[in-house]
This record gives structure tokens, sequence and C-alpha cells, in this order.
């Protein structure tokens, strides 16, 4: 039997009204595809069919997905757009946390997107971004890092899509800082001393839970009396807040902890009389109510309210250059020193991986000491 007017042996096509040609075809998932436009000729419309086919049988012999022309038609559209139109939509469309998207979406508005934002994606170079980064922020090492840790995650997305072949960013270890000095961490007998130095009295307990607990501030300022278990034996940190101008105008976020989940820490029993003074003399009877509140009319205790008050209780102990986020330090220091496992150590202090847990530990001289002279007597029994 011959084949219908306008069909085939493979693909379609039909005379229109206005004399042009209309080709069609049906791919591999059974699906009709058209042409990119009525041609003039029917030798126009042979040859689409013709190279469609083509791409078809080529996918067939060498196992490679074939791509439909919509699919083509997409990526074409997608390929055109700007760093700046890519980069947004990449920061949009990612699953993280709200003080997330608002560094991701400051950091591109203000150091990538001013110097790269035209070029498009898929002209992006590694030339590109050399010269991008040799002037980027030479004085602010973690935004810098952060920034181009944020271009590079945009262009790897980039290769998964298929829109360039290999990631522009190249530089080694651009991503990660390097400390440019370690930080200074208060022995266990200056951080008893800090504690009861510190002005107003309210904060001794901030002291002390966020040094032996090993507390993040947004973590500490945003526990709540019913976090408290019987007996001050342990605080259960599921939240954080974070002050950051949102989009709507907001500016504080209570969420939950930097790694999404909560955790239940021991609380060292030399402290526990300690809190337990706190909760009976400076907070509220109401379950909800925040451990440590500020003078000010504020949500929470601002960090410069407290780094303030921190700073002079240092100084007056003598051990200036200690920062707020050398309480974190000092706790998993004292942790691994007590002979916490590093995961362990990682569960204690609320990380998701282990190399973001060990960034945390440090060695202090005496315990090299200690270190070496028990070495010493592993060898003088023989």
């Amino acid at each position: 039997m011959s084949a219908k007017r306008g069909q085939r042996r493979w693909g379609h096509i039909r005379k229109l009204g206005s004399g042009r040609f209309q080709a069609s075809f049906v791919g591999p998932d059974l699906r009709r595809y058209n042409g990119p436009r009525p041609f003039d000729a029917r030798m126009g419309a042979e040859g689409w069919l013709a190279r469609e086919r083509e791409r078809i049988m080529r996918a067939d012999e060498t196992g490679v997905d074939w791509v439909s022309p919509a699919q083509r038609k997409a990526k074409t559209a997608v390929r055109g757009q700007t760093v700046a139109e890519f980069g947004k939509r990449c920061i949009a469309e990612r699953q993280v946390k709200m003080s997330t998207r608002l560094l991701y979406t400051d950091l591109f508005a203000k150091h990538i997107e001013p110097a790269l934002g035209e070029i498009a994606i898929a002209g992006l170079t590694a030339d590109d971004i050399n010269r991008w980064h040799s002037a980027l922020l030479p004085d602010n090492p973690t935004r810098r890092a952060q920034a181009y840790g944020l271009l590079k995650s945009i262009c790897a997305v980039a290769v998964e899509r298929e829109l360039i072949v290999k990631n522009p960013c190249q530089i080694k270890r651009a991503a990660s800082v390097q400390r440019k000095r370690e930080p200074v961490l208060l022995s266990v007998t200056e951080l008893t001393q800090v504690a009861d130095a510190i002005r107003p009295e309210r904060f001794k307990a901030m002291v002390l839970l966020s040094g032996w607990c090993a507390l993040r501030f947004g973590e500490a300022i945003e526990l709540r009396r019913k976090d408290i278990a019987d007996g001050c034996e342990t605080v259960t940190v599921s939240r954080g807040v974070t002050h950051r101008r949102a989009e709507d105008g907001s500016r504080c976020r209570i969420d939950t902890t930097k790694s999404g989940k909560g955790r239940v820490v021991v609380i060292p029993p030399h402290i526990r009389a300690d809190v337990k003074h706190h909760l009976d003399t400076f907070v509220g009877a109401e379950d909800n109510s925040l451990l440590f509140v500020s003078d000010r009319k504020a949500c929470h205790v601002s960090q410069n309210v407290f780094r303030e008050a921190f700073n002079k209780a240092c100084g007056s102990v003598g051990r200036d250059g200690v920062n707020v986020h050398a309480l974190r330090h000092f706790g998993a220091t004292m942790a691994t020193r007590a002979g916490a496992a590093l995961a362990e150590v990682q569960a204690r202090l609320g990380h998701s991986t282990v190399r973001a847990a060990m960034a945390y530990q440090h060695s202090e001289d005496s315990r090299q000491h200690e270190i070496a002279t028990a070495l010493s007597a592993m060898v003088e029994p023989h």
C-alpha cells in the first residue's frame, strides 16, 4: 500500500495554505516534533528531516541519549544567558537556609555581578575568572573565598547542564580561607576568671555555656528555659538566630541550627550550679523565656553588646585579643583533651562533617609537653 499524500517513510511534510511546507516527525520518545518554522521550499523541509533522522541514528550508534529539538532550543536559550541571569537563577533554585540565601545574594550582587555579570555564561573563561579574582577583596580573605566558592558552584551547575564543557574556576584553594593566625584561646582558669569578671552578671552563664558546651553565638542567644533539662544536666540546641536585613524588611530570623539538626549537649557538672543560679535569678518563669536578654529593646542580645562586655572582662584578667568565637574553639579543644573521639566532638559541636569539627581543634603547648612525657614513659620500661 502506498503512503498517503504528505507521508514519507520517515517524517511528514504537508503543504500549508500559504504555499510553504511544514515538516514534522515522531521521535524515540513517541512525541511529535514540528520544524522550527515553515519552509519556503519542500527541499528545505526534506533537509531538516534528514538532519534530525541523522541525530537519532547517531545517538543509537553511540549509546548517547538523544536530545529532542525542544530540549536543544531550551539549552540554546540558556546558553545565551549572562552570568548575572544564570547566577541569580541558580541562587533562587538552591535549597538552602534563608540566612545562606541572603549571604549568596549579597555576595553575588556586590562582588560577582558588577565585574562578570554581562558575560554570557557559555563564554566565561578561566582568564575572565583569574582577572576578576586578582582584584577581589584583597583585605578580606573570608569574603574573597566565599565569593569565589559561590561562583565556582554556579559554574559547576553550568557544567552539569552541559552549557559549558569545563568549569573555568581553576584557581587552587581559592575557596578556602587560610588563617593568618590561630585563635587566641583562654585557659580553664582564665575562662573562669572572665566569667566571674563579666558585667552585667547575667552574661556569666553565657560565657560558661558558650565555652564548655561549644555553642555558636546565634545558638546561645536563642536558648530558652525549656531548653535546659531538670537538674541543668543537658541543654537542647535546636535553634539559632540571625540578624540580617531580609527582602521583606525583617531583621531577626529564628531558624534551625546551622547544620539543620538539633543536638543535646551534656553540661559539665562543675558549671551546673551557675546555670541553675542564672535560671533562678535572671530568667522568666515561662518555658519560652529567653535565657539571655539585653538592656536595650531588642529581640535578642546583640553580638556587639556581648562582645563589648566580653572584651572588657578579658582585659581585666590580662587577656586581650580573645574574640567571642574563641569560646567555641575552647569547647572543642577541651572536649578533645578530655578524650572525646573526633566523631564525638563533631556531635557535640553540631557539625555535619568531620572536616568542620577538625577546624575547631587546637593543640596547646602544655598538652604537647604531656604527650612528649607520655611517649618517653612508653620507652623507659624497655
